[in-house]
């Protein structure tokens, strides 16, 4: 991450949402005329969890280029093909707002709580019971810290947060592998900690309203999520850890979910670059191609739910776009060579549903439905002992129920989708990753990539431009890292599966190559009415 040791120093010292922490007694120097200097642990809960849509659409920094949503077949461009070629997108800054904010915070409140001197304060106990602030913020944590090793690679965990208290101004980088470990480590103690006897300030908490039973089973899903990433680099540490969360309990009820309401504080940046009551809209995505056809051939409901089959250009003639055909819905190849090509496609192509691109929409970070068809995929490689057909079709049902799409019974047992155990891997991965449209995008970023499922292909202008294929990681170091991070730099390099700090290069768990090419030139061009 740009200057990540830096911001790690910075973080200890740096203004918060309620102003600067008293930790450590400063002084008058930590006292400000204008913000609070006593730092509560309500309004820092509540701040880390506003995050989760750098996860899920992107942020302003990166407001049009969603790529959490397009390297993963859901969206491209269809006004301007900026983003197709894969050629400016080389770093993420989200990374650094993560330890500057949320992660930062969650450290602060467990920090508070672990004091014997704090713990008790009223600005510290407003939160509920220690060992419930302590185990949500250690779950907090180790979801930001999963995501952000699958998106980079090796990221500073074990020396986060040291600058001031340990003078260590340049923290070295932890493999993916020792982030895994840490996250399993750290998810299991919290797990034990929770406390469904005590509290948590369900007004403070935005993801579960200070439900304990759902914390635990958030924190069962992500060791799930975490472990099953290993099945091709360590099977049998992830068949142990999956087994162990499993046995605990994920998710299992569609509510279990894990949803982030977008606010007039944190806009829903898909309203900001294609809702067109937004003056300042830029139209500037469609879904792409690849999830629009797959949904087409299993006529599958939820493409209602999904798509609106008005475009960016107005209303459609009804003669020619039936609203109750699939084929009337069609979307965008990603990468085309030109704007004029990509401008072509907004007189055919289908939009976003309007319910996704709402100012104030929610939209699911972790779905119940994942949770399932990870499980069923355990349950495929032998990993616990459980059906893999029903958690397949409890993972479409639960789906289905999310976006309130009707017939999921008849879809089931349709031929195309109708569990078959001699490729049910392949099925389970197909039906996970259009469950997962415009919700849990690097996570289904990370299934494509270690499972190569489904095949996708970039255009010809991303291909012309040496991109053979959709990113496998981002970069994250900037300029100064090599010069004044040296040892640690070149050591985090190691960890990755390729030639450098670069888009091509991939994560530890990443082992199998994925297919290249270049989707077709009759698949380029719009269909002519």
């Amino acid at each position: 991450m740009k200057k990540i040791y830096a911001l790690l120093t910075s973080a200890m010292v740096a203004v918060l949402l309620v102003g600067c922490a008293k930790i450590h007694d400063f002084g008058d120097i930590n006292k400000s005329p204008n913000s609070p200097s006593t730092p509560y642990t309500n309004y820092m809960f509540t701040q880390s969890q506003r995050y989760f849509y750098y996860f899920i659409t992107g942020n302003a920094t990166n407001a049009y280029d969603p790529w959490q949503q397009q390297w993963n077949g859901y969206l491209a461009e269809c006004k301007n093909n900026q983003y197709g070629p894969l050629g400016t997108t080389t770093n993420y800054s989200g990374g650094n707002t993560m330890y500057l904010t949320p992660l930062k915070n969650l450290h602060y409140i467990i920090e508070m709580n672990e004091d014997p001197e704090q713990k008790d304060l009223p600005n510290v106990a407003v939160l509920g019971t220690s060992a419930n602030q302590i185990a949500a913020a250690k779950t907090l944590m180790g979801f930001y810290f999963m995501t952000l090793s699958d998106i980079y690679g090796p990221i500073v965990v074990s020396e986060a947060f040291k600058g001031s208290s340990d003078d260590n101004w340049y923290p070295k980088y932890d493999s993916q592998k020792e982030v895994y470990d840490f996250i399993d480590s750290s998810l299991s103690d919290a797990y034990g900690q929770f406390d469904e006897s005590g509290t948590l300030d369900g007004t403070a908490d935005a993801s579960f309203g200070g439900d304990i039973a759902k914390w635990k089973k958030f924190n069962a899903s992500l060791r799930m999520l975490a472990a099953i990433k290993l099945c091709d680099v360590d099977a049998a540490t992830g068949k142990a850890r999956f087994s162990k969360a499993y046995s605990q309990g994920g998710m299992t009820a569609t509510e279990d979910g894990l949803f982030h309401k977008h606010d007039d504080l944190n806009w829903n940046m898909m309203y900001y670059w294609c809702n067109p009551d937004y003056a300042g809209a830029g139209f500037g995505m469609a879904p792409n191609m690849y999830i629009v056809d797959q949904m087409k051939e299993f006529k599958d409901p939820r493409m209602f739910k999904y798509f609106d089959i008005e475009g960016y250009k107005g209303p459609r003639d009804p003669e020619v776009f039936p609203r109750d055909s699939y084929e009337s819905f069609y979307g965008v190849p990603f990468g085309l060579e030109s704007n004029t090509a990509v401008n072509a496609w907004t007189t055919v192509c289908c939009s976003i549903n309007s319910n996704m691109i709402a100012m104030d929409a929610t939209l699911p970070v972790i779905t119940t439905a994942r949770v399932l068809f990870t499980e069923a995929e355990a349950a495929v490689r032998g990993w616990i002992s459980a059906d893999a057909k029903t958690l397949y079709e409890a993972g479409i049902k639960s789906s289905f129920e999310q976006w309130g799409a009707e017939g999921a019974d008849a879809y089931i047992a349709s031929p195309e989708v109708a569990y078959n155990a001699s490729k049910g891997l392949e099925q389970i991965a197909i039906q996970r990753w259009v469950a997962g449209y415009l919700s849990d995008g690097i996570e289904a970023w990370s299934d494509w990539r270690r499972l190569d499922i489904p095949k996708m292909f970039v255009g010809p202008e991303a291909v012309t431009q040496g991109n053979k294929h959709f990113p496998y990681r981002l970069a994250f170091y900037s300029g100064h890292d090599p010069e004044l991070n040296t040892e640690n730099y070149t050591a985090a390099l190691k960890d990755l599966r390729g030639d450098g700090d670069n888009v091509n290069s991939r994560v530890w768990w990443d082992v199998n190559p994925n297919t290249e090419g270049v989707i077709p030139a009759d698949k380029c061009v719009p269909p002519t009415f």
